[in-house]
């Protein structure tokens, strides 16, 4: 990994009304429309910042496992992840917050169905995005 800092940039751009999408982007890429979740009164149809959240989580671990694999020659056929976001409102100055994440991650047909558990679980260990997150984690690994 290269030595920090190290930063991303994210664009967005979006008018006042609840009830439209915004678009988020990077330079380059294709804009991603998000909205507000339905739960709060948003249009859904959309990503929401909720399941942005999730993927940034889930596609991060799975990232970093990718390159753990790559780095010790383990290989596998597909690997399937889910993240399951639970938003609870907290106990103090009834603010809401991510509480707890459910993460489950499938791996099928690994080369060596030990070490890539291993690697699976040094990997959660190392992605600076999960590690960021302070609300509770359960994880469910499976390897085939």
């Amino acid at each position: 990994m290269t030595k920090g800092p190290i930063k991303f940039e994210v664009y967005s751009k979006a008018d006042c009304k609840v009830s439209q999408k915004w678009t988020t982007f990077l330079q380059g890429l294709s804009p991603i429309d998000v909205c507000i979740p339905i739960e709060f009164n948003g249009p859904g149809k959309a990503y929401t910042p909720e399941d942005l959240f999730g993927s940034a989580v889930l596609n991060c671990l799975i990232g970093v496992f990718k390159g753990n694999c790559e780095k010790n020659n383990i290989t596998f056929s597909d690997l399937e992840g889910k993240i399951e976001v639970s938003l609870n409102c907290c106990h103090t100055d009834n603010v809401s917050v991510i509480d707890h994440l459910e993460i489950t991650i499938n791996v099928k047909n690994a080369s060596d169905k030990k070490k890539a558990k291993m690697l699976l679980e040094k990997s959660i260990k190392e992605c600076p995005i999960s590690n960021s997150v302070k609300s509770g984690k359960t994880y469910h690994i499976n390897v085939d």
